[in-house]
């Protein structure tokens, strides 16, 4: 019997024939060629031909930059989310490609009310006329994960119900897990996979998109943000009621206030814009510097003016956070720039990134001197942080210094967070901004309660380093013993080198040695059993031991001295 057209198919056949149609897709858009090595090749089409032009009338000589874009887009939600996510990664993408991955929209016709109420129901376990009062048939929006809806509940409270497609996560599931497989064959086989650790970026995407189909992270991020803002009356988070949420549906207060989108047209009557990007600012420098974890998709879109000359925020399913101490090399690095202190702000870089051993300070701070005059510069024009974020990415790239990936997403927010309130207030400067809060989180970060735990800390350190000492240097005087201390290759062109490094070798195995003597001596006279003969004993060595530093430290000056001496008066 042959098999029925309608039956469905197997995991396995459906995800073979995703595989054909991204090939397809990328084969047509003409940029299949750049994945080579993840063998998708083997899944594009046999009589496949390089068209003249792509589907939709889209001319053959668009940039590749253009036409990245449009395969993203036909693909659908999970590679539109990713291109979103890579917009905002300016040091993984060109400026040219990353400007072109914020163009990608995810807007599509709306699902029927029928299929949506279904989705509803089965998630809430009840019909939409017993859990809600009111509910407008009509979505306020639709994106390609979910629609958002107006509706009352049996209280009366106005409620925003945001409902996930049916069907989209099994969809984004199995394009994840292509783009999973896809990246481990392209890091294995490819040297920019290799360069760029396409593998651990694709999991870390792949992490972030999942996160933003289950609704109920969305939720507790608005508990924690409201919990975190209880103290201030004019930033306001949607409540979330959880009686009427889950996985795939998310009901949270009503936000009645005009978008900030609409002020970037131009004003609007009854709002402040000046006054909305200044607790928006206030706000997002809260979040980041003294909770470090925060909204991670600051468009103007999320961002409500309410009456009373308050603000809201929506749509947190993009988070991030922060650690302590990269929150402090950030907040010390805009310090910098804004002090006009390259050498502070190479220090706040080193802070970031480590310090390997090919890297060049001397030009890493000319180079930072530079991106800060052109920042200087740019403000005058209008210009903003955003820029600047995207140089400094571009040096760290050149100089090969490694940014931790939060700190990538934490610098490249704060550039947007600047860019979007310049559109709104163009009279709009970060540092203005940032003064006030400078005066606030200085004094919390040298205050009793921070240096404390900063001497714990340290103190906790040096515990354990003593701790460990005696054992290190008994492994290290036990290589001295054996000769260890040894440089086996000896360049005859550089003889006098040589001889300096065997001295100082020499004199460091000798400083060992006496340091041992003076921690052991020390640790045997402070004993209470000794007998008087034994207490002697050591006292005499203990005394000998720092005679010999006394001895070796005057030395040290008298060949110093020697060495000036000479160089004041050389020998002919």
């Amino acid at each position: 019997m042959g098999r029925d057209k309608d039956a469905p198919q197997s995991r396995g056949a459906l995800r073979r024939a995703r595989y054909r149609e991204i090939a397809k897709v990328l084969w047509e858009e003409r940029i299949l060629s750049a994945f080579k090595g993840s063998g998708l090749e083997e899944h594009a089409p046999p009589d496949a031909v390089e068209p003249a032009a792509a589907p939709g009338g889209k001319e053959k000589d668009l940039p590749s930059a253009v036409r990245i874009r449009h395969a993203l887009e036909r693909l659908g939600p999970a590679f539109i989310k990713m291109g979103q996510i890579l917009a905002t990664r300016r040091d993984l993408v060109t400026p040219d490609l990353a400007a072109e991955l914020a163009k990608l929209q995810d807007d599509v016709p709306t699902l029927p009310w029928e299929e949506m109420r279904e989705r509803i129901e089965s998630e809430l376990g009840g019909s939409v006329a017993e859990l809600f009062a009111t509910f407008d048939e009509t979505p306020l929006a639709a994106a390609s994960i979910g629609q958002v809806y107006r509706a009352t509940l049996p209280d009366g409270t106005d409620v925003a119900v945001k409902v996930q497609r049916p069907g989209v996560s099994e969809t984004m599931e199995m394009d994840l897990e292509i783009l999973i497989e896809q990246a481990h064959r392209i890091g294995a086989h490819t040297q920019w996979g290799k360069d760029f650790d396409v593998a651990a970026l694709a999991d870390e995407f792949s992490s972030v998109l999942r996160s933003e189909l289950d609704y109920t992270h969305e939720g507790r991020a608005l508990d924690r943000f409201r919990t975190a803002f209880e103290d201030d009356p004019d930033v306001v988070f949607p409540a979330v009621y959880w009686d009427h949420t889950s996985s795939r549906v998310l009901t949270m207060d009503f936000v009645d206030g005009t978008p900030a989108t609409a002020l970037e047209a131009g004003r609007v009557e009854g709002v402040d814009g000046a006054r909305v990007v200044e607790l928006g600012v206030a706000a997002y420098f809260r979040m980041i510097f003294e909770m470090g974890y925060y909204h991670a998709d600051p468009h103007a879109g999320n961002i409500f003016a309410l009456g009373g000359g308050r603000i809201a925020f929506v749509d947190f399913g993009r988070v991030a956070t922060v650690s302590e101490r990269n929150r402090d090399a950030t907040f010390d690095m805009l310090l910098a720039i804004f002090d006009d202190d390259p050498a502070g702000a190479t220090e706040a870089v080193l802070q970031m990134t480590g310090m390997p051993p090919h890297v060049d300070l001397a030009s890493l701070e000319i180079e930072l001197g530079a991106i800060m005059s052109q920042y200087r510069r740019a403000q005058m024009n209008g210009g903003g942080l955003d820029d600047m974020v995207h140089r400094l990415l571009s040096m760290m790239r050149e100089h090969r210094l490694h940014l931790p990936t939060e700190l990538t997403v934490l610098l490249t927010t704060l550039g947007m967070v600047d860019g979007v309130a310049s559109q709104l207030d163009p009279s709009f400067r970060l540092v203005d901004a940032a003064k006030p809060f400078a005066k606030k989180l200085v004094p919390q970060q040298f205050g009793p309660e921070k240096l404390f735990k900063r001497t714990l800390r340290s103190g906790r350190a040096y515990a354990r380093f003593f701790d460990a000492l005696p054992l290190q240097l008994t492994r290290v005087l036990r290589r001295a013993g054996e000769g260890e201390f040894r440089i086996s290759i000896r360049p005859t062109e550089f003889k006098p080198i040589m001889d300096r490094l065997e001295a100082g070798f020499t004199r460091l195995a000798y400083a060992l040695i006496v340091a041992a003597l003076i921690i052991g001596f020390s640790f045997l006279v402070s004993r209470s059993d000794l007998s008087t003969a034994e207490r002697v004993g050591y006292r005499v060595v203990l005394f000998a031991a720092l005679a010999s530093v006394a001895w070796f430290l005057i030395s040290l000056a008298r060949v110093e001295w020697r060495k000036r001496r000479e160089e004041k008066h050389p020998t002919d």
